[in-house]
């Protein structure tokens, strides 16, 4: 275990973090850029173990207590030693105090320059009920870490309980990844894999929709969210037809993205960036900031009518797209160095993908003494790219849909009427045959 201060290069995703932080006028390392689960509790719980099980969480996951330095001449990683967690716990009077907890606790800052970058806030209310909200500055975890720490926490929990043995630190670490980025391996990888992007995105002007008021070259508005249900029949549709057709449902998503979205225009082509877990499966239970951006560009010459699309080329052109460019999978820096020009720019915005899912690990403690019921609340979920649409669909809970996007680029008639079409043509990519 680690017992003194460790400097390490950053990450290929930490970079990134730096480059988006100076175009964003130091939004990145703002102390409310953050990420955050919220789980209601049923049962007793122990402030006292739970304070000692977080501290656990934080000994094992050195991203937790890892600050980016940006003095000097070149930015690194600075990994402190364990050091005690942070609990906050609050009675609540009512049911209702308990649902304006966690809005309320996630106002507060939370400065990614003060580990460990982890906050647990718990609120009580009634008898053996309760909130847990745990926040974790976005520069040390993204939606997959926060599936981690709750598993950690409920392992670690559950061993002081019962007198078992504690988690230990045997994870890859995220600082360890630096060094894995520039190793062998991936320098060979990325010899190989840059010279296939620079082919399939050579020329490109990158398509999107046309924004129903642009604005060329004025200030981007604040943000509009949209959520909406799919619903767990239409999902399980979905996931039915993906393995009839051999493919993935998120291929089925984005094609209905794709038909919607670009279905009546004049785009020869379709330029869609989705946002990837950016993760190895060596790294899959690293604590850390390790999302990408792949950059997916799919030909529309042919499939696209004048309200609607051949859904079933059109399937199968992004399922042809999709696999070869997870084949050649590498940091968006290196794959499209331009890429936030691209996704900040107004007039033809293309829009930003991501499907939040379950990350493929076994929970470690099926028979938790810390009963954790995820609680998916309509806001969106942050994503550290400027971008002025974003289509984000989520399937770790009630599976729902959230569309954030620039009220002065599209109007909320516009985004309606693109909600409606994605639903449409999901079912109908998901209707047996």
């Amino acid at each position: 275990m680690l017992t003194a201060t460790r400097e390490a290069p950053l990450t290929d995703a930490q970079e990134l973090l730096c480059e988006l932080d100076r175009a964003t006028g130091g939004q990145v390392f703002h102390p409310r850029f953050i990420t955050r689960t919220v789980y209601e509790v049923n049962g007793p719980v122990d402030a006292d173990v739970l304070h000692a099980a977080l501290g656990d969480v934080v000994a094992r996951h050195g991203a937790l207590r890892t600050v980016v330095v940006r003095d000097g001449l070149r930015a690194h990683q600075r990994v402190l030693p364990p050091m005690p967690a942070r609990l906050a716990v609050s009675t609540l009077d009512s049911v209702v105090l308990a649902e304006e907890f966690a809005a309320s606790v996630c106002r507060r800052d939370h400065p990614c320059d003060e580990p460990p970058l982890l906050w647990a806030y718990l609120g009580r209310y009634g008898a053996d009920r309760a909130l847990l909200v745990l926040v974790a500055h976005h520069t040390a975890a993204d939606a997959w870490s926060q599936w981690l720490v709750a598993r950690d926490l409920r392992a670690a929990y559950t061993a002081r309980v019962r007198g078992t043995a504690p988690l230990d630190a045997d994870v890859l670490q995220y600082a360890d990844i630096s060094a894995q980025e520039r190793g062998g391996t991936a320098l060979s990888r990325l010899r190989r894999t840059v010279p296939y992007w620079r082919e399939r995105l050579a020329g490109i002007d990158p398509p999107g929709p046309r924004a129903a008021r642009p604005v060329p070259g004025g200030p981007l508005g604040d943000r509009a969210d949209l959520r909406f249900p799919i619903g767990e029949h239409a999902w399980n549709a979905v996931t039915a037809a993906a393995r009839r057709a051999r493919t993935t449902p998120f291929t089925l998503l984005l094609t209905a993205l794709t038909a919607a979205l670009f279905a009546g225009g004049d785009a020869a082509e379709a330029f869609v960036p989705v946002v990837t877990a950016g993760r190895l499966p060596a790294q899959w239970r690293t604590v850390g900031f390790l999302l990408n951006v792949l950059p997916i560009r799919v030909d529309l010459s042919g499939v696209m009518r004048s309200d609607e699309a051949d859904l079933s080329e059109l399937q199968r052109r992004v399922d042809r797209t999709c696999r070869l460019a997870y084949a050649n999978d590498i940091p968006v820096r290196h794959a499209l160095p331009e890429i936030l020009a691209v996704l900040s720019r107004p007039g033809r915005v293309p829009p930003v993908f991501r499907l939040i899912s379950y990350p493929p690990i076994a929970e470690s403690t099926p028979d938790s003494a810390l009963p954790l019921r995820l609680i998916l609340e309509d806001y969106q979920p942050p994503l550290a790219v400027p971008t002025p649409l974003l289509w984000t669909v989520r399937v770790d809970g009630p599976p729902a849909g959230y569309v954030s996007y620039d009220p002065l680029l599209f109007s909320a008639s516009w985004v309606d009427r693109r909600v409606t079409g994605f639903r449409r043509v999901l079912g109908e990519l998901g209707a047996p045959p």
